[in-house]
């Protein structure tokens, strides 16, 4: 026990092979590099907690809402990655550490991504920003936001090759020349994607909220996003379709956009007339339908009309006179006409068509004043529903094949 007692520390580590100076100088690295740990997640905590708060609060105060979208939790926690290698090389060029060239190079590789992340965030609540204004509907930047954000990531990944490698960025870009070919491979469809999308934007081919239909697509919907690469629509089955970008230059589709901005919906549909079911009106049937009060100035004009005209006329081969299906086809275009669900500024008329075998097709063409799918199948429903029902008024019936009830009852159908 007194030989141990007597022995020093110094004499007890020389014993062991161990230099004094050699574990201060370790204890003291091992010292600073927890300093500058400590000092680094104290920053990150700091500027990912304390500063987000005080700015996210002092955006929530102004009058603008450019701020409030710009900065949220995501660009605070970029920047608290972004600032913190910048203290820490600060720190460790104080406490002496500038000369580790490996960990001064993960240091500076930190650095580098951290502001490519930030540049993507910022870029990001830019085009946050700018969705935030109508102009973003017609003119949306997102595909240029993307080619930014490809070249950022370029440029970093070249600078991050250079620190690796310590040489300079330039040394680089003249050997990758050589490889460009390679590069145009792997970013054809990026390249396409923005040639095309600058074209679309530019001509205004697409929209975002535009009703389109691609068949080659199996797309017919709503236009969702326009990026890069891609065209997102959601399908009125709520199935998304993705379409490339360059598609929608090289194939067809067909974009209702023209049809909201003109305030109607056109119904183009067809009823076909027995051809054994017209006739001239009798007087009895011209009495009658006098008592309407959409066809009453018409038969009283008309008739008088006739009566001046082909006063003479002993036969119907001399003159003319008002036949069924000429005067349901007046009765409609005035039911049309006073009808509050159609345009009235847009076309509308009903007209007779070629017949066929199935008899004469007589063809209601109008706009609904509502264009929303729903109310745009109930007012064209409602308007055939009119006129299945108005027919038989005027002694005139519907073609359709015979039915197991026609076979039966024979002529009292």
């Amino acid at each position: 026990m007194e030989i141990i007692e007597g022995i020093t520390l110094n004499d007890l580590l020389q014993r062991l092979g161990i230099h004094s100076s050699w574990l201060l100088s370790t204890l003291e690295f091992t010292i600073r590099i927890l300093f500058i740990a400590i000092v680094a997640w104290f920053t990150y905590f700091i500027a990912r907690k304390w500063l987000a708060k005080i700015v996210v609060k002092l955006a929530g105060r102004t009058d603008t809402r450019w701020d409030d979208l710009m900065f949220d939790q995501r660009f605070f926690n970029y920047f608290a990655f972004f600032i913190t290698p910048i203290v820490i090389r600060m720190v460790s060029f104080q406490i002496g550490l500038e000369y580790l060239v490996v960990i001064n190079k993960i240091i500076d590789i930190w650095i580098v991504f951290a502001v490519a992340f930030l540049l993507s965030v910022v870029m990001d609540g830019v085009n946050r920003i700018y969705n935030s204004y109508p102009v973003a509907r017609n003119r949306p930047i997102k595909v240029f936001i993307q080619v930014i954000k490809i070249f950022v990531y370029c440029v970093v990944t070249v600078i991050v090759f250079s620190i690796i490698l310590g040489k300079d960025p330039e040394a680089l870009l003249v050997g990758l020349s050589a490889f460009a070919a390679v590069l145009m491979l792997i970013f054809k469809d990026a390249i396409l994607g923005f040639v095309a999308g600058v074209q679309l934007i530019a001509n205004k081919m697409v929209n975002l909220g535009d009703w389109i239909v691609m068949p080659s697509a199996n797309a017919d919907g709503e236009v969702l996003e326009i990026n890069l690469t891609t065209v997102k629509v959601q399908n009125w089955d709520k199935t998304i379709s993705t379409i490339p970008t360059y598609k929608m230059v090289s194939e067809s589709f067909t974009n209702w956009r023209g049809m909201e901005e003109s305030n109607g919906r056109r119904i183009k549909r067809s009823v076909n007339i027995d051809v054994q079911s017209i006739h001239y009106l009798t007087p009895g049937e011209i009495e009658q339908l006098a008592k309407s009060e959409l066809l009453k100035d018409y038969i009283l004009t008309k008739k008088a009309e006739l009566d001046i005209n082909y006063a003479d006329a002993s036969t119907p081969l001399d003159g003319i006179r008002m036949t069924n299906i000429g005067t349901f086809r007046e009765y409609m275009e005035l039911w049309i006409a006073q009808n509050p669900n159609i345009a009235q500024n847009m076309t509308h008329m009903v007209r007779q068509l070629q017949p066929g075998p199935t008899g004469v097709p007589l063809e209601i063409y109008c706009f609904s004043a509502r264009q929303k799918w729903v109310e745009y199948e109930k007012v064209q429903s409602d308007l055939f529903d009119h006129l299945y029902a108005v027919v038989p008024l005027f002694n005139l019936r519907l073609f359709q094949y015979p039915s197991d009830k026609w076979v039966a009852e024979g002529d009292n159908f």
